[in-house]
């Protein structure tokens, strides 16, 4: 027998699947990036429309079966892109290797790309030092005080991590960084036995050639539903909100935003500075900052980021690294915001001269070094929070950010994240004189691109 439940679970699915019709008939009116903020935007007033009538019912009730159903979408979306970041990181990284002429190119690639991330990862700490002096925040009204057992790890183990001691493992986790390890040892073996035995280096290449295409096409697949997954996601993000919620983020969210905008702002201007117009840096790039906005996991978003670079006319080489290693190493947000705005808030609390260079110095320089290993997941901040706290010798038993701040700025510190890992493959290619200008300002479109690639392989292989 249906209640009146029923009836308002009912109406609110038919609603939802109405608006993800409405995106698939402008699929062939409005472009990719169009549709992804389109998504956002309506995603968002459906989500403020379900709490102003259901108000605490999202919690639970109808409107909580709502988001559950609506949920599913999102879910299945975000799961769908962490289904392919194994054999994309995998595959990628490997493939970009065995593409240079000698292992000694491959580090300096990794090296360019790893130095801008933590470069940036340090500048990115004084905008938020300068952000909290600047908003006089008090932990006070941004931290509560309760019991945890929660222990960060230490330096010495983050560096341990690196390595995994199961490769199988680190698969099933999806660790993105052991990952980017095995794959680099694979990669640079496959140059030492090409260069030994070039018969079997070029077996393994073919095989590299014929995986690197499924996998791509499968990435294509998965893209294809980006505005499908953004609407169900922002959708039960805002649903999830109340007026309360949104007033209790105060003068912290304020502060984190400010500090993400210069940020942002700083990014833009690398970009002009590496001769690229912000525009058309904003342009090219909006798909995939705008799922990382809305998934808050820049390892989802490694497909998107990929393909923002790509558009950038960033080489595969340089895309490839840029995208796996930004998931986990030198995040501008999650680790170049949030931990330092924590380790000064708690130090106001301790009664320390937190202004003083003897604090800020070991700040920035321990931030960058627990920006190394990052999870490039919704949350990863407060990881890294933790190693912070620890490495400055503060308490970190007692300290517990707000979790009702949390998703918000998540939202805005995933962006950064990506596109900083976009900056950092368009630098590299920039540096190494490798950006395709023709893709770039659009005068071959990326997916023919991609087909030459597919036919020069082909050709080289024949032979």
């Amino acid at each position: 027998m249906f209640t009146v439940t029923n009836w308002w679970v009912v109406l609110g699915l038919v609603v939802f699947a109405g608006l993800l019709g409405l995106l698939a008939v402008l699929r062939d009116k409005l472009g990719f990036t169009s549709r992804v903020g389109l998504a956002l935007v309506i995603g968002a007033a459906f989500g403020i429309v379900l709490q102003l009538i259901f108000g605490a019912e999202t919690a639970t009730g109808a409107g909580a079966l709502i988001k559950k159903w609506i949920n599913i979408a999102g879910s299945l979306f975000t799961k769908s892109l962490q289904l392919i970041i194994v054999p994309l990181v995998l595959v990628s990284i490997i493939n970009a290797i065995t593409k240079l002429t000698s292992s000694g190119e491959g580090f300096k690639k990794a090296g360019r790309i790893i130095a801008f991330l933590l470069v940036t990862t340090a500048i990115a700490t004084i905008f938020t030092i300068l952000a909290v002096r600047l908003f006089n925040l008090s932990a006070d009204h941004l931290i509560e005080y309760t019991a945890s057992t929660s222990k960060p790890a230490d330096v010495a183990e983050t560096i341990l991590n690196l390595i995994p001691n199961n490769l199988f493992a680190a698969f099933a986790s999806n660790s993105v960084l052991p990952l980017v390890f095995a794959a680099a040892l694979i990669g640079f073996a496959y140059l030492a036995v090409k260069k030994e035995a070039p018969d079997l280096g070029a077996r393994f290449e073919a095989f590299l050639e014929t995986a690197y295409a499924l996998v791509l096409k499968m990435v294509h697949f998965v893209i294809t539903f980006t505005p499908y997954g953004v609407l169900a996601i922002i959708t039960v993000r805002v649903a999830s909100g109340s007026g309360k919620f949104i007033i209790q983020l105060g003068l912290v969210i304020a502060a984190s935003f400010v500090t993400m905008l210069g940020i942002f702002i700083l990014h833009l201007v690398i970009a002009a500075v590496g001769g690229i117009s912000p525009f058309l840096y904003l342009k090219k790039s909006a798909p995939a900052l705008l799922f990382a906005f809305s998934s808050r996991s820049s390892a989802a978003t490694v497909p998107l980021t990929i393909q923002a670079q790509r558009s950038l006319g960033v080489g595969e080489a340089n895309a490839n690294l840029a995208a796996a290693l930004g998931t986990c190493i030198g995040q501008n947000g999650c680790a170049g915001l949030t931990p330092p705005m924590i380790a000064i808030l708690v130090g106001l609390v301790q009664g320390w001269n937190v202004w003083s260079p003897a604090f800020l110095v070991p700040l920035v320089l321990y931030v960058v070094i627990a920006s190394i290993g990052t999870a490039g997941v919704g949350g990863g901040a407060i990881n890294v929070s933790l190693l912070v706290l620890s490495l400055m010798g503060l308490p970190v038993e007692l300290v517990t950010v707000l979790i009702s701040i949390d998703f918000i700025i998540d939202m805005g510190r995933t962006l950064i994240n990506v596109s900083d890992s976009i900056l950092s493959g368009f630098v590299a290619g920039k540096w190494e004189q490798e950006i395709n200008e023709d893709v770039l300002y659009n005068r071959i479109s990326l997916e023919e691109l991609e087909k030459q690639e597919l036919r020069t392989t082909y050709t080289s292989l024949a032979r």
